[in-house]
């Protein structure tokens, strides 16, 4: 006497498992076309959101800052709000460095530009020495934490 065969469940589920391949192929598709739909609107135009700068001072360059941090999207799983245009305004380089996220990531590349004067004469620290080599200079012997914060900002212009 033969068994009793599950082969009709089995068939009808991978049936459905098939069915939603194509239904999730079909999405991601039209995912992708909607990404590059929302990166033909970042487009700059030469103005500072926050201090209005037409770009007489700075050539017209512009910086992008994210509203909710790319760090923050990502801890969080919004992925999506790191390419969204609606989570970004454009700024210039001086209102950008005056944002928050901005001034912490200064603070943990040691590129402060002030250094208290208890501390200017002794060694650079381990990320000032970092990101001197990031941006391509040279570390001259005897450097202070001082020569150093200054070397990286003739560094940063220079670029």
């Amino acid at each position: 006497m033969r068994e009793k065969s599950n082969i009709k469940e089995i068939i009808k589920i991978k049936d459905k498992m098939s069915e939603l391949e194509r239904e999730y192929d079909k999405l991601e598709k039209k995912l992708e076309d909607a990404q590059k739909a929302e990166e033909a609107l970042w487009v700059k135009t030469g103005f500072c959101t926050i201090c209005g700068n037409n770009g007489v001072e700075n050539d017209g360059y512009t910086e992008w800052h994210h509203i909710i941090s790319q760090h923050k999207c990502k801890k969080e799983g919004l992925l999506h709000l790191v390419s969204a245009r609606s989570n970004v305004v454009e700024v210039c380089k001086r209102c950008h460095d005056l944002t928050t996220a901005s001034m912490l990531k200064s603070n943990l590349e040691g590129r402060t530009t002030k250094v208290s004067e208890e501390n200017a004469d002794k060694e650079p620290t381990e990320n000032q020495l970092k990101y001197i080599k990031k941006l391509g200079g040279d570390i001259p012997d005897g450097l202070t934490r001082k020569g150093a914060s200054q070397l990286i900002d003739e560094l940063k212009k220079a670029k």
